[in-house]
């Protein structure tokens, strides 16, 4: 593969499979409250985590940029536990709003060894293996497994599941390399990117659980492609935003079951949705189909365009200031 962005994309369904069936343990039954520090494509990761945390396993949750935390930490109670999401450890933003932390904290990372696995008391690795390519691909979906992972144990141990339903979700984890490797194989994504060549602006639009894929296919469009893509929660979408629309935006629809009332009155106004299809596999577990096609979405239109999809202009992997 000419890319190492198309390489890192292809290797996930491998790197899913190595941690679906790893055990972690941790205890979840006083817990009264979770807080997730991130960054980047790793805070979005983080939205995906709240969703599971407060909707599965019933934990108030909060998610704050690890920036934006130093001037708004997040409450703490006795019983709180602070997850530290950052693909590389170095994170400069998420290592400072740590030592702002007082209650059990856990970090979700893929650097062995790194800084951030020094401030912690305990270390969750991704092992995605080493990603050279700027946009994170296979270590978000990585750090969604290990959410997933955290968030059904948490609900099984809190009495939110039992047994059986704890089962089927470990199973639906286990159906989602294959489901992947049926994205990859398919050129709807590559055919969605050639009507979309000169498109510089894009809005996504979402609901539930795939807000935050939203949020993060647009990072991924604006990162590699250098679009002005904006993504939202489809219902709020209507509350204003609405008025973004032009014959020149189209809207990109994730999993548009669920969000059929905005495709229509955008399309009433005469304007184009792209709709991405989705497996029928259940909602809850759809975010990592509709992300590998947006990141696909984001390296087809960027060879399209002929640029540098490895190594944008202006960022860097990480940063560390």
């Amino acid at each position: 593969m000419t890319h190492f962005m198309l390489k890192e994309i292809c290797e996930q369904p491998d790197v899913i499979r190595k941690l679906i069936d790893r055990a972690i343990s941790i205890s979840f039954e006083k817990v009264d409250r979770i807080n997730i520090l991130a960054c980047g494509t790793s805070l979005h990761a983080g939205l995906v985590g709240q969703f599971l945390f407060e909707q599965v396993a019933k934990i108030p949750t909060q998610v704050r940029s690890s920036s934006e935390s130093l001037f708004a930490p997040l409450i703490e109670t006795p019983n709180t536990i602070t997850i530290a999401i950052t693909q590389s450890g170095e994170t400069a933003d998420t290592i400072a709003a740590l030592q702002m932390v007082q209650s059990q904290r856990i970090a979700i990372t893929n650097g062995i060894d790194s800084t951030i696995t020094k401030q912690v008391d305990r270390t969750i690795y991704t092992n995605a293996g080493e990603e050279k390519s700027v946009a994170a691909t296979k270590t978000f979906t990585a750090q969604l497994v290990v959410l997933y992972q955290l968030a059904l144990e948490a609900a099984h141990q809190r009495n939110q599941i039992d047994q059986q339903q704890f089962e089927t979700h470990l199973e639906s984890l286990r159906q989602i390399p294959q489901q992947i490797e049926a994205i990859l194989k398919n050129n709807t994504i590559a055919q969605i990117a050639e009507t979309l060549r000169d498109t510089r602006d894009l809005i996504l639009i979402a609901s539930g659980i795939n807000t935050a894929i939203a949020l993060e296919g647009a990072l991924k469009l604006k990162e590699a492609t250098y679009t002005h893509a904006e993504g939202y929660a489809a219902g709020e979408f209507l509350h204003g935003s609405i008025a973004l629309l032009d014959p020149q935006i189209p809207t990109i629809a994730l999993y548009p079951e669920t969000v059929r009332k905005t495709i229509d009155r955008i399309r009433v106004n005469q304007h184009h949705v792209i709709e991405i299809p989705t497996a029928a596999i259940p909602e809850l577990f759809t975010p990592f189909l509709t992300v590998v096609s947006l990141q696909l979405l984001a390296y087809e239109l960027a060879i399209l365009r002929g640029i540098d999809v490895d190594r944008p202009r202006n960022i860097t992997k990480f940063l560390t200031t």
